[in-house]
């Protein structure tokens, strides 16, 4: 478990990382993507304390990306280093995978909570995600954003349609996913295993 001095560099190196990505113009899916998949995320989820201090900056975002950053890359970027805190915060505070979060507040819609959110206390953000979480099942979110349909899944992955129509209209029937299924959804989709596990 990482103590609260490790845990705010972990946590200021991880909303570093938003601001690196905005100055450097990656695309806000392709950024988030990149995170979801690295060490470094794996290793705050498991609660393991991520070699972070003994790398720069630009060396994780180099692990994390594959991009060198090109020249200077200080600068006044609050709304993404406000996203990287809050991204941070909503992990800590409601035990959910950055998978999830990502996929249930994708960092172009976080951006856009900056002007109203960023000098509320945190708790207002995790009532606002609470409330936008039950809107859309996982399964329904990552349909929608591959513009399929659960038809056409059943047909790429080979899960039985039924199956998927339960899954698709309940995150608990989804969580009870057979192991099979569920490494057929990570792979077709090309998450993380963690979005399918009730933390």
């Amino acid at each position: 478990m990482m103590i609260d001095y490790e845990l705010r560099i972990v946590r200021d190196t991880f909303a570093n990382l938003f601001v690196l990505a905005l100055k450097n113009k990656f695309h806000p899916y392709s950024f988030t993507y990149y995170l979801e998949k690295s060490e470094f995320l794996l290793s705050i989820e498991k609660d393991i304390y991520p070699n972070c201090i003994n790398k720069s900056l630009e060396e994780l975002f180099f692990d994390i990306t594959g991009q060198e950053i090109k020249g200077d890359y200080f600068g006044v970027y609050n709304d993404a280093y406000w996203c990287g805190i809050a991204y941070f915060e909503l992990h800590m505070r409601l035990n959910k995978s950055f998978s999830y979060l990502f996929l249930k507040l994708p960092l172009v819609s976080m951006l856009d909570l900056y002007n109203v959110y960023h000098e509320m206390d945190i708790s207002s953000l995790v009532q606002y995600f609470s409330e936008i979480e039950k809107k859309k099942t996982i399964l329904r979110l990552l349909i929608e954003n591959k513009k399929i349909s659960v038809n056409d899944l059943s047909k790429a992955t080979g899960i039985n349609l039924n199956t998927l129509i339960k899954y698709s209209q309940s995150d608990d029937a989804l969580y009870n996913a057979s192991f099979q299924n569920i490494i057929k959804l990570v792979d077709y989709f090309d998450t993380t295993i963690n979005l399918f596990v009730r933390k």
